[in-house]
């Protein structure tokens, strides 16, 4: 059951037009994904009177159009049906291993370790939100410390509960992934329920206002306001006017990054972006207002990097927004390559890491050569995944490249033909016998992962012997299910017993994706032999930047000297990461924003 401790009169959430804004409250929190979320959430339950800030006309951020995943090292839920070990100590060695432990601070990070199993527990205890956890490699999986047990994916949420106020929560955008470890495709035509990211906004909406949060919309943040003691309140920007709201006991910022602004991005990270792939309003508002309060920066230069892919006509909030390329580089049969047709990274590679080398800038030029590549891929490719949401065998969209011959595709999207048909005819011998000599190709288990293997059935598996077919069906009975999968999960969310959820769905979940962690080499490298092949340009893009101010284990903003500026906190992308841009494994972003919202919400309240 929902915890319903220190609940007073409920809050509204609106714009200011519509119900006002107040002058003076006990902490203010600046923007609506999950840091600011919780950190709102957090500090109402200790007693304070909250005012959280959205500059958007929904709320959510970034986090609602994600998976929602959360990395939460040694949280101990459902580990018995995981079969997987983990401890403080293993997450401890694996976050500062690699040299870390020269650049992180070590207090930092044992405040993460130590907490954010209980921000875990937090969410459970206080919103609507389950915990699935399931079969997940860390990202850096082959190292000591790591394992495959710490993402935690959102369970189902029931929108009924939050009435009317359920159309204010960014909806999830498209998904390009077609094939993926973790077996969504029964949800596919599920209504009346949410899931992802979309389903913790909604948790953190509907428990913030049950407990008396104030959430304004379109009122966007612009300045801090400071006295010789720290930061006392706010300035806002409310239909062309500023005003000053007063913050009694603090400030938090967790407005997200500043991807979005080319003012910054070319300061800091050399360049805009070219590729959005998350909403409007990341204009680096937190990272202004830190700094004229005297906060020491940190990590400016750092990224949660992404490769991303336009799809000609997919907008959100008024401006081209681009799918995520994620699992699908794992797969046989393509390869990546830049304007003179080379390979240049290992294409399984994390995201993170492949997108931290696309952006790399050539030392004698000052270029960044990988910025804008080319996922090459052939029908093979096409017949057996199809291709970033379309079933196998598709007919692919008008602005994918073909070309019956390697040299048609290379002349058509301005590839060197020589450069890509003589990187094909040197890949194609080794890949098929699933070595990469070049860049090592599949030689971690999470880039084995995602790749194309049936551990039961073999080739003998309906997907590998009529894949369109195979698709097809599951479509089929996505639709017939969807009617009923909805309800029933939204029942069992509003019924609150995650431990019963977490007993049926964890076991399956298990046992399906467990022989993932044994996939072979040759599930992620194949020839490319296949005619007609294919080509779609991608380009380095951002989930989020995580420069920020500098913060301690409490989420205490601190200034040049290091010592903590009053009054003030920040949590997620708006703070400087404590992982300084290591990404733990999936869910590595959000759970810093959880986590450290969790403390700094707690902390503005108890001053």
């Amino acid at each position: 059951m929902v915890n319903t401790v220190n609940e007073g009169a409920p809050g509204t959430v609106g714009t200011a037009a519509e119900f006002g804004l107040p002058i003076e409250v006990d902490v203010v929190v600046v923007g609506s994904g999950a840091g600011g979320m919780m950190s709102a959430l957090a500090a109402a339950l200790e007693g304070a009177e909250v005012l959280l800030v959205e500059s958007e006309h929904l709320v959510g951020g970034t986090t609602a159009i994600s998976g929602g995943a959360t990395w939460v090292p040694n949280h101990g839920i459902a580990t018995k049906h995981l079969k997987a070990h983990d401890s403080a100590s293993m997450a401890r060695e694996y976050i500062l291993g690699e040299g870390r432990d020269q650049v992180l601070d070590p207090e930092v990070v044992d405040a993460f370790i130590e907490n954010a199993p209980k921000m875990a527990r937090f969410v459970e205890e206080h919103t609507y939100l389950s915990w699935i956890p399931g079969i997940w490699p860390d990202y850096h999986s082959d190292i000591p410390g790591a394992t495959h047990c710490r993402s935690l994916f959102p369970g189902p949420f029931p929108p009924e509960v939050l009435g009317e106020h359920a159309a204010i929560v960014r909806p999830p955008k498209k998904s390009g992934q077609s094939k993926s470890p973790l077996p969504l495709w029964p949800l596919g035509r599920m209504k009346g329920t949410w899931i992802a990211g979309y389903a913790m906004i909604g948790a953190f909406l509907e428990a913030s206002l049950r407990v008396g949060v104030t959430i304004r919309t379109e009122t966007r943040a612009v300045g801090i306001a400071t006295d010789p003691h720290g930061v006392t309140g706010i300035f806002v920007e409310v239909e062309g006017a500023q005003r000053l709201v007063t913050a009694r006991k603090g400030v938090v910022l967790a407005s997200g990054g500043f991807e979005g602004s080319e003012e910054l991005t070319s300061k800091y990270l050399g360049a805009p972006f070219t590729a959005q792939v998350t909403p409007a309003g990341h204009q680096g508002e937190g990272v202004r207002m830190a700094q004229s309060a005297g906060a020491k920066m940190s990590s400016m230069s750092e990224t949660w990097w992404m490769p991303a892919m336009q799809i000609p006509g997919e907008t959100l909030d008024g401006r081209p927004i681009s799918r995520l390329v994620q699992g699908e580089r794992a797969l046989p049969h393509t390869i990546m390559v830049n304007s003179r047709g080379e390979r240049f990274a290992n294409e399984a590679a994390p995201y993170n890491h492949l997108g931290r080398i696309m952006r790399e800038v050539d030392p004698v030029t000052g270029a960044m050569p990988n910025a804008s590549v080319w996922m090459i891929f052939d029908d093979f490719y096409r017949t057996h995944y199809g291709f970033f949401g379309e079933q196998p065998g598709c007919e692919l969209p008008a602005f994918v490249r073909r070309s019956d011959t390697l040299e048609g595709l290379a002349e058509q999207c301005g590839i060197d033909p020589g450069g890509l048909t003589g990187t094909i005819e040197e890949f194609n011998p080794a890949a098929a016998l699933g070595r990469d000599p070049w860049f090592n190709r599949g030689a971690t288990i999470y880039e084995r992962f995602f790749g194309d293997h049936h551990p039961r059935l073999g080739r003998y598996s309906p997907d590998a012997v009529a894949p369109r077919g195979t698709a097809k069906a599951r479509r089929v009975v996505a639709t017939a299910l969807g009617p009923f999968v909805g309800p029933v999960l939204a029942r069992t969310a509003r019924a609150r017993r995650p431990d019963r959820l977490r007993s049926v769905v964890v076991p399956a979940l298990a046992t399906i994706m467990r022989p993932c962690l044994d996939n072979p080499r040759t599930g992620t490298l194949g020839p490319i032999d296949t005619g007609p092949f294919y080509a779609v340009p991608v380009e380095a893009s951002s989930i989020g930047t995580i420069g920020g101010p500098r913060t301690d284990g409490r989420g205490r903003v601190l200034d040049e000297s290091g010592a903590v500026i009053p009054g003030l906190y920040a949590a997620g992308n708006a703070a400087g990461a404590p992982t300084h841009g290591f990404y733990g494994g999936a869910g590595g972003t959000i759970t810093l924003g959880l986590t450290f919202g969790l403390l700094a919400g707690r902390d503005a309240a108890s001053r």
